[in-house]
């Protein structure tokens, strides 16, 4: 026999009444950098032990800043931020339906988690998309005013192609239809990656998401991409013009992080538990109510 379903005309709505108090202060531990800074410095440290010196410099300089930020977070006092909050006194009648509290933080009640929205996959892959037409269009310009449109093209292909490691420049300047297929492959799964890890840090920069993506990001990836390019791509690192390189990274990031910040956005779920991500408690309710 199958339990009937509740009449919701008959069930008494049972809700949660909160009665406004006195203002209070409370205080949390304040935000700090110093975690992050310590990690990107150590990744560029070990990163210069295979590209170039100046690389670990940069890394050992974060290391330092990171570490001593995080001693004077902490010691000899823990840095708290003081934040006014409404003081209430709570009046639980029971459980609500359907009532799910959504971006609290469970270890401080009241505190949102940020980001409470971030963009889909999918945003990050059409801006990565949009923003590798700009910074290819950039890059033909370049071609075209210096030497010719087919060479930017061609010196891409040599990260795969080694047999342009040793062509002249006037082949270089030529039409290649196995390196134009081979820079578009390389191009477009570059961009797509470095789409979609924008579209993952851009809500992350609170304030300032178009400035993150126009000049902090481009100017970060130019410094890995100077420091790498010997080992990546030795002939590109010959004929590149670096003032055109940035110019085009800044496009990629202004063309995607537009498309980015213009996308759909989804809640956050990181206070679900892995089964409820994987949609199992939902299907456990539904194998319950249909039981006889």
């Amino acid at each position: 026999m199958t339990t009937p379903e509740p009449d919701p005309t008959t069930t008494p709505s049972v809700e949660t009444v909160r009665v406004a108090g006195t203002p209070d202060r409370s205080e949390i531990p304040a935000p700090t950098s110093a975690p992050i800074i310590f990690a990107f410095g150590t990744t560029l440290v070990f990163a210069g032990l295979v590209t170039n010196p100046f690389v670990s410099i940069v890394g050992a300089v974060c290391v330092c800043k990171g570490v001593l930020g995080w001693w004077f977070d902490v010691l000899p006092r823990e840095s708290m931020e003081r934040i006014p909050v409404e003081q209430q006194d709570i009046i639980d009648t029971g459980p609500e339906p359907r009532e799910v509290a959504k971006h609290l933080d469970p270890a401080t009640p009241g505190r949102l988690v940020l980001p409470v929205e971030i963009p889909r996959v999918r945003s990050g892959v059409l801006g990565g998309l949009a923003g590798g037409v700009a910074m290819a269009a950039v890059a033909i310009v370049w071609g075209a005013i210096n030497f010719s449109v087919w060479m930017p093209i061609n010196l891409l292909a040599a990260m795969v192609l080694s047999s342009f490691n040793e062509a002249e420049a006037s082949s270089l300047m030529q039409f290649n239809l196995a390196a134009f297929f081979v820079a578009l492959g390389i191009h477009a799964s570059v961009s797509i990656l470095v789409g979609v890890v924008l579209a993952m840090i851009m809500p992350m920069a609170i304030g300032f998401p178009r400035i993150f993506s126009i000049i902090v990001a481009p100017l970060t990836w130019s410094l890995v991409t100077y420091t790498a390019m010997g080992v990546i791509d030795p002939l590109l690192e010959q004929w590149v013009d670096w003032w055109w390189f940035i110019g085009s990274q800044v496009a990629f990031g202004a063309v995607a992080g537009f498309f980015i910040a213009r996308s759909e956005r989804i809640e956050t779920i990181q206070f679900l538990t892995p089964a409820e991500r994987l949609g199992l408690e939902q299907t456990r309710a539904q194998g319950e109510g249909g039981e006889s």
